[in-house]
């Protein structure tokens, strides 16, 4: 069935797809368990020691935040802990457990496993005895792995990829372009003292004066003794959770931006192929990377970006706001382009403008190499405020399809040292210029330059530029047009990512989790987005009538709701006396 004939279910029969039963649940976590490749290294972390053998076993661990995971419920692990007591007999003795299974038990695993990833000892085991023998400090010198040996350190970045990639079905399509955002993620830990500023990184999107904690005069509870305290990175503490710091959040739906304490959660969705044909895609989370609140968003989403890529190496477009496009080009547009990907970006109204142009008979304006003949009512256009209605939208990026016509294009693909070729809009074949004379057998409908007939102008030239040059702001596709606005409006992606976490099928608000530092915390998430992964590729296949990738590998089968037939409208029986005396004798 083809995408345009496929009829989508109204939401009132994909009700199924919201929710898996616990059986339905523990067979795809088994599932994700195995496929990830965790066990052997939670198992050689967990039973190392000599001794009683441990009765809460790393299968009962992993497989317990799974199901919970998969059931959609807050991750707390007095809850994880209440969904294994909830399984079937058969399933808890597969797993290990004994019915003395207890809270302290699942903690002290679950410690035991961030201990290993805080410490760097989590690793797929050595199969050689000689290597599990070994001591590092001893001065014996150890000969190599032979082949065959699945020894690999798994760092918290490799936990969190390995978990989200076995979310996803063997074979998933994935487009080569996502969408990235940061959202914020509060501690569970009581405030204690608060800040008159935002302690931002000085590479963040500026505050809104109006959103500042002092222009606004809330009234504060008092700080407590000793609060706040410094940390060990320099900045203040204003919790006991050694790893909360404050952040800026901005304001969402009417709301205005706020102060909070906690963390940044940085996300990587899969979004859908540029074009008008490109088919849709479901929106599956393919990166996770839990920052400090108020650190710097480009180290962050550099981190994100390695982590996407060193499960899908063929990836080669990012979908990035402003958080990110703001920073400055040596912590954010350099490692983009390093790693050959292609940054798709807003721009901050301090990044718009006229900059100093590179070349004569040139002009920079909002990141893109114009010609000078571009007439002057085209230079100084404004923005796309929130809340501009549709229409003028349009009639504006219309402007900015006129201005388009006037820029330079690239000639080839960059250089491996980042160097561009562009080549002027006359030798593109976008305008008609009296000094290259090939460009004036165009037609009229492409717009005619002023100017002078032996002048020097840049209109057909071919400029290099370097990559310094307008790194800041740079991208392939002028700034406003319409077909930025194709472009960059895949980055809805990740915006639907965050609403399904934040409202509509986790509400992963502070009290999601109840544990402190970024270790706990991340492991936790990671979890639950894994569990998401499957609900969302679940609902999205039913909308479609489509069967659900992971029922085949689950072994389960694939309900299809019956979809209704047109509506009919019904027979009105006749009740009144002048219809029976003018209709036919009753017989």
């Amino acid at each position: 069935m083809s995408e345009a004939a496929r009829t989508l279910l109204p939401l009132h029969l994909t009700q199924l797809a919201r929710r898996l039963s616990r059986e339905q649940a523990l067979r795809r976590a088994q599932l994700l368990i195995d496929r990830s490749g965790l066990f052997a290294a939670v198992e050689a972390v967990l039973h190392h020691h000599v001794g009683k053998p441990r009765e809460f076993t790393a299968r009962a661990l992993l497989t317990g935040l799974a199901v919970h995971a998969l059931l959609l419920e807050e991750m707390h692990l007095t809850r994880v802990l209440d969904t294994l007591a909830e399984l079937p007999l058969a399933a808890r003795r597969e797993l290990g457990l004994t019915s003395r299974a207890s809270y302290r038990m699942l903690w002290h695993a679950y410690t035991l496993l961030i201990r290993a990833l805080d410490t760097g000892t989590l690793a797929t085991p050595h199969n050689h005895p000689h290597h599990q023998a070994g001591s590092p400090d001893s001065d014996e010198r150890v000969p190599p792995c032979p082949d065959g040996c699945p020894y690999e350190p798994i760092s918290l970045s490799e936990f969190v990829g390995r978990l989200l990639d076995a979310s996803l079905p063997e074979g998933f399509p994935l487009t080569g372009a996502i969408a990235i955002d940061s959202t914020d993620y509060e501690t569970w830990a009581r405030r204690r003292a608060w800040s008159p500023e935002p302690d931002v990184d000085p590479d963040h999107v500026p505050v809104p004066v109006e959103d500042a904690p002092l222009k606004r005069k809330r009234k504060r509870p008092p700080k407590e003794p000793g609060w706040p305290c410094t940390g060990t990175d320099g900045r203040l503490m204003h919790t006991v959770d050694p790893d909360a710091r404050e952040g800026y959040r901005s304001g969402t739906n009417a709301s205005p931006g706020n102060v909070f304490c906690g963390f940044d959660l940085h996300l990587a969705v899969n979004a859908r192929a540029l074009g008008a044909r490109a088919p849709e895609v479901p929106f599956v989370f393919t990166g996770m990377h839990l920052a400090v609140a108020g650190s710097h968003k480009g180290d962050a989403g550099i981190h994100l970006i390695d982590q996407h890529l060193a499960r899908h190496p063929r990836t080669s477009e990012v979908l990035a706001d402003r958080g990110y496009s703001y920073c400055t080009p040596a912590r954010w547009t350099h490692p983009v382009r390093a790693r050959r990907l292609e940054p798709v970006i807003d721009l901050h109204p301090n990044q718009r403008g006229t900059h100093p142009r590179p070349n004569d008979g040139t002009v920079i304006i909002d990141g893109t190499l114009f010609t000078e003949a571009l007439p002057h009512p085209l230079r100084d256009l404004p923005g796309f405020p929130i809340g501009m209605r549709t229409e003028e939208k349009a009639k504006l990026r219309a402007r900015y399809d006129q201005r388009a016509a006037y820029a330079f294009t690239p000639h080839s693909r960059p250089d491996t040292d980042g160097y561009q070729r562009l080549k002027g809009p006359a030798l593109a074949g976008h305008l008609r210029c009296p000094n290259h004379p090939a460009s004036l057998r165009l037609p009229h409908t492409r717009p005619t330059t002023t100017c002078p007939p032996g002048g020097e102008c840049a209109c057909g030239r071919t400029i290099t530029l370097s990559p310094d040059v307008m790194a800041w702001t740079r991208q392939r596709t002028v700034w406003g047009t319409t077909a930025w606005a194709a472009d960059y409006g895949r980055r809805s992606a990740v915006e639907s990512g965050n609403a399904e976490i934040k409202t509509h099928r986790l509400h992963m608000d502070r009290g999601f989790t109840r544990v402190f530092g970024t270790t706990k915390n991340s492991v936790l998430i990671a979890f639950a987005l894994a569990g998401l992964n499957h609900i969302l590729l679940r609902a999205w296949h039913t909308k479609r009538q489509l069967p659900d990738p992971w029922a085949t590998f689950a072994g389960e089968e694939t309900i299809k709701p019956a979809v209704p037939g047109p509506r009919t409208r019904t027979r009105r029986r006749t009740t009144s006396l002048t219809a029976l005396i003018d209709g036919a004798p009753p017989g």
